[in-house]
């Protein structure tokens, strides 16, 4: 048994072993062909006003028009082409990503019902794209929907 034993951690022992003095030709060639990271996402970069359109996750299936001023840099208001109402968000930036939370609001499905949106977006092709999560207000751990949407800045 302990014989066993022995030749178990000699058999573990050998295996985890690398000789330091091989190396491996293809982590060069990997290295080099890792592209380079995004440039960073800046303000000016989404300054301006834009044109939306959100379709529910997982579908094609527009469910909103909007538009989307910036009032400053690190604030906007956003107002859907079927509501009067505008809904304020604040953002953030971060690596090649903007992330916008909105204030508290209501939506004509639950008129009497406060919910915030939490967005992620990042350009990509001249054009902002990214996904939304629509939550309750009071419980911002109780997601009601997702989408996913995409704009275009107005001249």
């Amino acid at each position: 048994m302990r014989t066993a034993a022995l030749l178990f951690a000699a058999t573990l022992v050998a295996c985890s072993t690398k000789d330091a003095s091989k190396t491996d030709s293809a982590a060069g060639t990997v290295a080099a062909n890792t592209p380079a990271a995004p440039a960073p996402l800046t303000a000016a970069d989404v300054a301006g006003t834009w044109t939306g359109t959100s379709k529910a996750a997982g579908t094609d299936s527009t469910i909103n028009h909007w538009t989307s001023m910036r009032e400053t840099d690190n604030a906007g208001k956003l107002v859907s082409d079927n509501s009067k109402d505008t809904i304020s968000y604040t953002v953030v930036y971060d690596a090649d990503s903007m992330i916008a939370t909105s204030k508290p609001f209501t939506t004509i499905a639950a008129p009497k019902t406060q919910v915030v949106f939490v967005s992620v977006g990042r350009l990509k092709d001249g054009k902002l794209v990214g996904t939304s999560t629509t939550m309750l207000a009071a419980k911002p751990d109780s997601v009601l929907s997702r989408s996913t949407w995409e704009a275009t800045r107005k001249p």
